[in-house]
């Protein structure tokens, strides 16, 4: 909960009142990304059914996710980044922690750790707490039913959306330089060398609900 957002308990009651009916529905499907989301104003408040603003939020599994951008500024549909971690381990002969500054973007470093860190800064919709998706998170706002008609997402709250990979947080297990993403294309994940630039959009909460996508 976020005490500067009045809205955010009722937000939270709404997530557990859905989230329940869906297990008392075994099977639910895709069809959930057509009523589990409800925009966020530049405060954090939700906005009226149907409309959009910087910040959606996922009534299923609680999360609050960032909305891209048509303009050039910081969170620009248009902008890619490495994969870069500073925290994880390049102690031997190895470094784990990705590319830093390996993508094209403007108003930050373009790696998923500067960009996180610029959001923060600007406290988008009210929140200091981005940070970037899990794979199993991404994996949770792409709609199956539209990878033949991509972006493979609900368009009406998260316009601007790219038809192509996003990074996730997750490192490849089986390879110290790979990282996995999700293709809002063909709503599938893969992995990717981290110092390719490809696109990143943010997300904050802990997630309730989750589905775990399988290797």
């Amino acid at each position: 909960m976020s005490p500067e957002n009045p809205n955010w308990l009722t937000a939270c009651l709404v997530a557990a009142c859905l989230s329940t009916a869906c297990d008392n529905q075994p099977g639910y499907g895709p069809e959930i990304h057509d009523s589990k989301y409800v925009g966020l104003d530049e405060s954090g408040q939700t906005l009226e059914a149907g409309v959009s603003g910087p910040c959606v939020l996922d009534q299923f599994t609680g999360l609050v996710w960032e909305v891209k951008t048509e303009s050039a500024g910081l969170n620009s549909r248009d902008h890619t980044y490495s994969w870069f971690n500073p925290a994880e381990d390049h102690s031997g002969e190895l470094d784990f922690r990705g590319k830093s500054d390996g993508g094209q973007c403007k108003q930050s470093d373009c790696d998923t750790s500067a960009f996180a860190q610029a959001v923060n800064k600007t406290r988008l919709c009210g929140f200091s707490d981005w940070r970037v998706p899990t794979r199993d998170e991404l994996g949770s706002i792409s709609d199956p039913r539209k990878s033949s008609t991509p972006p493979s997402v609900n368009s009406v709250y998260f316009p601007h959306t790219q038809a192509g990979e996003y990074w996730s947080a997750n490192d490849y297990q089986f390879h110290w330089n790979t990282a996995w993403l999700w293709n809002f294309e063909n709503s599938l994940d893969r992995v990717e060398w981290k110092e390719s630039p490809r696109y990143l959009r943010l997300v904050r909460g802990e997630a309730m609900h989750l589905e775990r996508v399988e290797d």
